[in-house]
């Protein structure tokens, strides 16, 4: 349907208000201009079919259409030209908010049967909500990074001291580790060494027996064994025995009387 422009200054003011129009909308079946508030306070809460406040003629509620042609004299109107958006299926601006489903819509939205039931706040309430909500998120999650903070850092001071006291006992450990080693080098140098001397004076004293030993050889026979005649060759022997540096010879033992 042609909508039906009003080019005349006494054409762009709305019939209800007196005023200049704000959010202008036409209805569709007269091609009669109103702002939308004024035509939305006018019909209440009624729905579906309603009366043209001009002409009384019976008109669908939800026909009604944005008139772009006629200029919005208001603020709001002015607002809603340069920044609202437009609701895709009735091209009517988004200035009422949804609970239910979280979502702009229109005012033609609000009054149809998928709305119906639903929660309906103006954007700009909407808007106040959505921000206090917000900022109270941020001052929470802000509480618990500082919370979160305070606990990293008393765990993160704990952990450093329990490695601190800990590093302390292993340095003690190993000292004293350090210090049993070294006692029992001390130990096994002194038994070396108490080792070493006996084994040096045995070898000197064992040098000195055979030089004695090697003098003794160098003597006559006559004066190195003394033979002492037994019962049969087996019987004679010679016994050799040392004792210090001194060697002492000895002859066979005399057999006893009963056997001679």
């Amino acid at each position: 349907m042609e909508l039906h422009p009003s080019p005349r200054h006494e054409e762009a003011t709305c019939s209800i208000c007196l005023d200049y129009f704000t959010d202008p909308v036409i209805i569709p079946e007269c091609g009669h201009n109103f702002c939308r508030s004024c035509l939305t306070q006018y019909w209440g809460k009624s729905q579906g079919e309603a009366s043209c406040p001009q002409c009384r003629k019976t008109v669908e509620q939800g026909s009604i259409r944005r008139n772009l042609q006629l200029p919005s004299g208001g603020k709001e109107g002015k607002e809603g030209e340069g920044k609202g958006r437009v609701c895709e299926k009735h091209q009517e601006l988004l200035k009422l908010f949804c609970k239910k489903d979280e979502s702009p819509i229109c005012v033609v939205c609000d009054r149809s049967k998928e709305h119906k039931s639903h929660e309906v706040i103006p954007l700009e309430e909407a808007f106040q909500e959505y921000k206090t909500r917000c900022l109270i998120l941020a001052h929470s999650s802000l509480l618990s990074t500082s919370l979160l903070q305070k606990q990293t850092g008393a765990e993160r001071e704990k952990m450093v001291a329990e490695f601190r006291r800990l590093r302390q006992f292993l340095e003690e450990q190993e000292k004293l580790l350090l210090a049993q080693m070294a006692e029992v080098e001390k130990e096994i140098a002194a038994k070396r060494e108490e080792h070493l001397a006996r084994l040096s004076r045995e070898l000197s004293s064992l040098d000195s027996l055979i030089r004695e030993m090697e003098e003794k050889l160098q003597e006559p026979e006559s004066e190195l064994l003394q033979v002492r005649p037994g019962l049969d060759a087996r019987g004679w022997s010679v016994l050799l025995q040392t004792t210090g540096r001194r060697i002492t010879y000895l002859s066979p033992p005399t057999p006893p009387k009963k056997l001679l």
